[in-house]
This record gives structure tokens, sequence and C-alpha cells, in this order.
């Protein structure tokens, strides 16, 4: 069975269900516990001659070390897959976010920060040829009407999902500034809670602006009672959930993403949330007991 080293089992379950919807194994890798990105120390005793590709992901926006997992990859002869479905927007060392690997894809869901109104998503590539299969495949694998050089899918995005992205992307660019903003002064104000650790190559797409919090659920009920609504990405790291249990791992394989998917907790964030609504959220949020 092929192997597709993936970055973390702290994500949305996509990311996984894809490589073994494909009939490939995925590998784990726990994330660093400031970044919530791949932990790069453990990538290469991660790989074996079965591996194929690694697909890092951006998590809540921000890039993890893309030059270091290239010149890994590379050392060793395999694809890197960039998930960039939170971060499209965002930037490494001044390069874009899926534009830094072999292929990068994004999300524009809706709550993304250039989203669609339905579901919706983009490949991007640099080998033409690879391109074109791409291209293929999301349309039943035709090279031309009605002729089918491969089995594909039904993928392609609908017209007007692709018009609404093409006026939303004139303003991607305020709306990831808008977020940057909104961002620091959470950090700058928030009481008694890990806040986002960017690193200096990074401009976070800020997807989520998610903190850590010891008592997450007395803190989700207390902000309910005022009317703040919050979320959890994510409660439960992919290697527990039932549809890997064939994997087999086991509790305290990946102990920062287990630590942090119980801590973790997304408070809102928009670039259209105004400083009155931003200042209501850190008010209640810093008088909080039992934080």
């Amino acid at each position: 069975q092929i192997r597709i080293k993936f970055n973390s089992p702290f994500t949305f379950f996509a990311s996984a269900e894809v490589i073994a919807f494909l009939g490939a194994k995925p590998i784990f890798v726990d994330i660093d516990e400031k970044t919530y990105n791949l932990d790069i120390s453990q990538i290469k005793k991660a790989i074996t001659p079965k591996t194929k590709a690694i697909m890092p992901i951006s998590l809540y926006g921000q890039i993890p070390q893309m030059d270091i997992i290239n010149s890994i990859a590379k050392e060793n002869n395999l694809f890197v897959i960039e998930d960039g479905a939170q971060s499209f927007g965002a930037s490494y060392k001044n390069q874009k976010s899926c534009s830094l690997s072999d292929f990068g894809a994004t999300s524009f869901f809706p709550s993304k920060p250039l989203g669609c109104y339905g579901d919706g998503g983009a490949i991007f590539c640099k080998d033409e040829d690879k391109a074109q299969k791409i291209k293929s495949l999301l349309k039943h694998g035709q090279s031309k009407r009605y002729e089918h050089q491969y089995i594909g899918l039904n993928a392609r995005l609908d017209t007007i999902q692709a018009a609404i992205l093409r006026a939303k992307l004139l303003h991607l660019q305020e709306e990831i500034d808008k977020r940057q903003e909104i961002a620091e002064y959470y950090s700058q104000n928030l009481q008694n809670t890990i806040t986002p650790y960017i690193s200096k190559d990074c401009i976070s797409a800020f997807a989520q602006y998610s903190v850590r919090v010891g008592n997450r659920d007395c803190v989700i009920e207390y902000l309910k009672s005022q009317n703040i609504p919050t979320a959890v990405h994510y409660p439960k790291p992919l290697h527990l959930q039932e549809a890997f249990t064939y994997l087999g791992y086991k509790v305290g394989d990946f102990p920062v993403s287990e630590k942090v998917s119980q801590e973790i907790l997304s408070l809102p964030m928009s670039a259209f949330l105004s400083r009155e609504e931003q200042d209501y959220i850190i008010k209640h949020f810093n008088s909080i007991a039992c934080v």
C-alpha cells in the first residue's frame, strides 16, 4: 500500500480522507506546539521506501516552513502537495500560499477569506502536462467532448461560484490586511490565554483566530450566555477517529495534537468584525473566572 506522509492528525478530516479514499495510507506526524503546523523535526523519521508525498497543511491560515519541507522532499524524491485550504492569500517569505510546492489546493468555502456562496476550491500545479491531466480528471476524465482518457470526477467549479469569486478576488488583499488588524488587536488585549504565534517569515490569512484555554467547556458556556459564538477547530485528532481505526494509532501517539485539541477555541473572526464588537468579545473573555 502506498504511504503518503501526511501533515498531522490535528486538522479537518478531509485532508486525510482523500488519501484513504484513493487507496493510499495516511501517515500522521505530530504538530509544533507554537504554530500548530507540521513539526519539521519529525518528518524524516516518518519517511519509508513506500512514501510518495508530503502533504503539509497551513492550519488557521499560517503556512509551514515550505522551503525546508521541499528540501526534505527533494532529498527523498517525493512530491509535495500544499494543503492551502485555510491559507489562500497568506504568504511565506514573500511567496503566496499554493505557489510553494509541486501542487497546491485551496478551499473557497463561504467562511474562508476568499469564499464563494457554496462549495468550491482550486488546484494549482506548475507542470503543464500534469495540469492538463488534472483539468481532465475534474470533468469525468475527458480529453475532449465525449472522449474519456481517464476515470475522473464531476468536480468542476460552478459558473455562478466562479463569477462570485472573480468579483471578490479583487478585494482579497484588503480582506487579508483587515484580518491582520483584527488578529493583532485580539492578541494585544486578550488575557489569561495562549494567543496565536505567527512566524516572522509568515503573513497569516487568519482563516480562524484560535486561542487555548484550560477549561474550554466553561469558557464556551459563558461566552454563549453573552451571545458570543465560538467554535472548536478541532476537538478530536484524526488518529483517534473511528474511520482511521485500521491505521492502528492509539491515545498518546501524538501528544501535542491531543493536548491542543483539548484546549483550542476559535473566537469570532471576520474582516467585517467591528472594533465595538471586538471590544465586547475581549471584555467578556477577560472577565471569565474559569479561564
